[in-house]
């Protein structure tokens, strides 16, 4: 198994994994806002028995 790790996190513990973001335009927001606390939110489609799917994530300030 080549990432044993996201294999236990996935199907034994839930946990969404988000790999290659894109965080730049997200630090330069903070940034220009002066905070670097928000909310993440990332929702996937409800589809039974599948990885891999694509998020749309929000940051909330």
């Amino acid at each position: 198994m080549p990432f044993p790790l996201h294999a236990v996190a996935l199907t034994r513990l839930g946990v969404p994994l988000i790999d290659a973001a894109n965080v730049e335009d997200l630090a330069a927001t903070c940034a220009e806002l002066g905070r670097h606390s928000f909310l993440l939110v990332a929702a996937p489609p409800r589809i039974n028995r599948t990885t891999g799917l694509p998020v749309n994530p929000v940051a909330v300030f």
